[in-house]
């Protein structure tokens, strides 16, 4: 295939292919969503940000193939669980303020449990979330806004303004403050970036499992053809 026809992944700028034109061959990887993105390496669409898929091919094993979804799976399964074990106190230390009479107000003041959750959720934003930011900051560059363009600019700002507003108290005004403290949004960032962690990563495991049940139904066809002559004498 020409390599003008080519859409790669990694390039800043996606040019539009007639779809008719296109087809991604056994081997390479294309968008389920955008058949006539088609890149030889795998990655991310940079249309929808989803991943793409291979092509199953009609012979092998595609071991390749296999070996890179498994290994997104395993990122995506440790970063899930690291995520989810530092959002757990991160939404308990924002929540338990709001039950009356709850005893473990006073055991961790409003100003040391506002810098734990900043500790807990820098790491669940920037290190399990930052995948999302750079899907998001792709769509912006090549101008295909997608789901990971609202999850970056909402979870980054409300972040951002959390991280400012435990820093610098001082530069918001009145208006901005309920009881004397800056609201904070540390839990919803948290919360969200797991959420979509999970999702992407049960949307992972299910490609892999349609992706071999094809490869083996492809396996299945016969290597050889046999041609029979019969006389007719």
């Amino acid at each position: 295939m020409n390599d003008d026809h080519h859409s790669c992944c990694h390039r800043d700028h996606v040019e539009e292919i007639d779809p008719a034109l296109t087809k991604a061959q056994p081997g390479q990887f294309t968008c389920p969503m955008h058949p006539e993105v088609i890149s030889d390496t795998p990655g991310d669409c940079p249309k929808c940000g989803m991943a793409l898929e291979t092509v199953p091919v009609l012979s092998g094993d595609g071991a390749e193939s296999d070996d890179h979804a498994a290994h997104e799976i395993r990122e995506l399964s440790r970063k899930f669980w690291m995520a989810l074990v530092l959002t757990v106190p991160v939404f308990f230390l924002a929540m338990w303020s709001m039950i009356p009479g709850n005893p473990l107000v006073e055991w961790i003041p409003k100003h040391i449990s506002k810098w734990l959750e900043f500790a807990f959720s820098v790491v669940v934003v920037v290190w399990a979330g930052g995948i999302f930011f750079v899907k998001g900051w792709r769509s912006i560059i090549a101008r295909h806004f997608n789901m990971f363009t609202l999850i970056s600019i909402g979870v980054g700002a409300a972040f951002l303004c959390s991280a400012i507003a435990t820093v610098f108290p001082h530069i918001f005004l009145e208006s901005f403050r309920m009881d004397g403290e800056v609201g904070l949004y540390f839990e919803a960032a948290a919360v969200i970036i797991v959420l979509v962690l999970l999702g992407q990563l049960l949307e992972a495991k299910a490609r892999t499992s349609t992706g071999q049940a094809i490869q083996a139904l492809l396996n299945l066809a016969a290597k050889t053809a046999h041609r029979m002559v019969v006389n007719a004498g």
